[in-house]
């Protein structure tokens, strides 16, 4: 204050050809649940994208000032008054005004007072002096329905240091291609930042790091369920059996469909391994970290297109209800797909089982398209529709990856016994001719979800097989082979957790990885 050169940033949020602030103080309406409200979402629509109202709340927590400046302008039509309709509020601690024995709590309002007989309230300016105001304030917007949301003093929380103005531009701009690429793709969204010199647009082409996950959505569909060469995009359609609603209403089956694009060394690998989880708001949900699945050199970018999203045609009954279902998953921060209370209070029982065996497929699915298998089926092979995980009953589950490659033959099986893991298995080189070869055994665990959540170190390990060298290092297991060992037979266990059992939730389902690379006699990896 009194600083001539001092700068006050205002950043202008702006949407154009949408519902603006419509309805009243006293209704359950737009205008109140952005207004008025904190924590509440007027959202109804099946498909909407927010469910909880937290998003608006960011506005006020990137002001410096605690000040929101809000000018919308209705529909034509609308029966809510003139346009545009413009109103403040601002979050202050408990305080009293200069001259004012009275103490104040709560927010504060640029608005005309309205007396009412539950006293006064703040009510919006209109038209003409709305207008008047709104170009003092430069916060007026062209007569298109939609609002314009101010945040004064901008400032981000998490940083030490501002920002120059040119920063904040570019990272609007690539955030936006990050998290909102299917709806721009799509055409249903266009972003554009201006700041006093120049205007930037979001374009998905823009973003190397994003591009190859667009590329995988649009050729999610074409044929062909294995990759082969880099830059190749296979998809396969993964099944989703959803519960009941919990009013008794059945349900459709429905599918979700998966693609992946095998990465090139001209990729930007900012997000290498990763399949992007979005439905049909547009708006990616997760980056989800598939690193685990990609196999030797076929690294790779996925996609998981889910309810409206999953077609480009309209959306049939299923994906509807898929695309329902996955918002009711989704928690406040809308960065999960996982069991919410909402949820619980939307669907009967086995709604985490219909996520669960989503995920599952979904990474049995990876790996299917990652492998090298030309076999030219359309449907997932019996070892693709077999899990890894293995649970904590006591009882031992053998899996094959025989067709996760021809280089290698892979089995193992796995049991939780008192208070710890033990394993075993071997591994078998599908090629005569070779100088080594090397294999990276390791353990974790797995969340309902199907994230992966800790690694579960390994203590010891053992083989009989002669030839073969084994090290451990930060609870990972390194076999190396040389030219004389075409066969491993290894088992061993994982560190021993104290006052465990089976029911206490400190044992879970967790999965053994063994990633196995070959050298030639040519010199020749694989």
């Amino acid at each position: 204050m009194g600083d001539p050169d001092a700068e006050l940033r205002l950043l202008v949020v702006e949407d154009s050809n949408t519902t603006g602030l419509t309805g009243g103080w006293d209704q359950d309406s737009n205008y109140a649940a952005l207004v008025r409200d904190e924590l509440y979402s007027s959202k109804r629509e099946d498909n909407a994208g927010g469910s909880y109202g937290l998003g608006k709340s960011v506005l006020w927590t990137f002001s410096g000032a605690s000040t929101v400046i809000f000018n919308s302008q209705l529909p034509p039509g609308s029966d809510d008054g003139e346009s545009p309709r413009l109103i403040a509020r601002t979050k202050l601690p408990t305080h009293e005004l200069p001259g004012d024995d009275t103490t104040y709590q709560g927010a504060g309002w640029f608005c005309r007072p309205q007396h009412t007989d539950d006293g006064v309230r703040p009510e919006a300016l209109r038209g003409d002096e709305a207008s008047r105001l709104a170009q003092r304030l430069q916060i007026d917007r062209p007569a298109v329905s939609g609002t314009s949301a101010m945040v004064v003093e901008y400032r981000d929380p998490t940083r030490d240091v501002r920002p120059e103005i040119d920063e904040l531009a570019d990272e609007f701009v690539e955030a936006s291609v990050k998290y909102f690429w299917p709806a721009i793709y799509r055409g249903d969204l266009r972003v554009t930042v201006e700041t006093p010199e120049e205007t930037r647009e979001a374009d998905v082409d823009n973003v190397p790091s994003i591009r190859p996950f667009v590329e995988s959505y649009e050729a999610r569909f074409e044929e062909g369920t294995t990759l082969q060469n880099p830059g190749d995009v296979a998809g396969l359609d993964i099944p989703v059996d959803l519960p009941p609603r919990s009013d008794g209403t059945e349900t459709p089956d429905g599918e979700v469909r998966l693609s992946s694009r095998l990465a090139s060394p001209a990729d930007d690998d900012t997000y290498l391994n990763r399949v992007a989880l979005f439905r049909g708001a547009g708006m990616v949900v997760k980056y989800y970290d598939q690193n685990r699945v990609a196999f030797g050199d076929r690294n790779f970018y996925g996609v998981l297109a889910c309810g409206e999203a999953r077609a480009d045609g309209p959306a049939t009954e299923s994906d509807q209800e898929v695309d329902r279902f996955l918002r009711f998953s989704e928690p406040p921060e809308h960065d999960e797909w996982e069991s919410t209370e909402n949820l619980r209070e939307q669907y009967q029982r086995g709604f985490r089982t219909a996520l669960d065996d989503m995920f599952g497929t979904l990474r049995d699915g990876l790996r299917h398209l990652i492998s090298k298998n030309d076999s030219g089926r359309d449907a997932l092979s019996d070892s693709v529709l077999n899990h890894f995980p293995i649970h904590g009953t006591g009882a031992p589950r053998t899996v094959s990856t025989s067709d996760l490659g021809r280089i290698f033959e892979i089995d193992s099986s796995s049991r939780f016994d008192g208070d710890r893991w033990v394993f075993s298995g071997h591994i078998t080189s599908n090629v005569d001719d070779f100088e080594s070869w090397t294999a990276e055994i390791s353990m974790m665990g797995v969340g309902e979800d199907g994230t992966r959540y800790d690694d579960v170190p390994i203590e010891s390990i053992s083989t009989d097989s002669e030839g073969v060298e084994t090290t451990t290092e930060d609870g990972t297991v390194r076999l190396i082979a040389d030219e004389t060992s075409k066969e491993v037979t290894f088992e061993g266990h994982s560190r021993t957790k104290s006052e465990s059992n089976l029911l206490s939730g400190e044992v879970g389902e967790t999965q053994l990885e063994v990633r196995a690379e070959l050298e030639t006699t040519e010199g020749d990896q694989a």
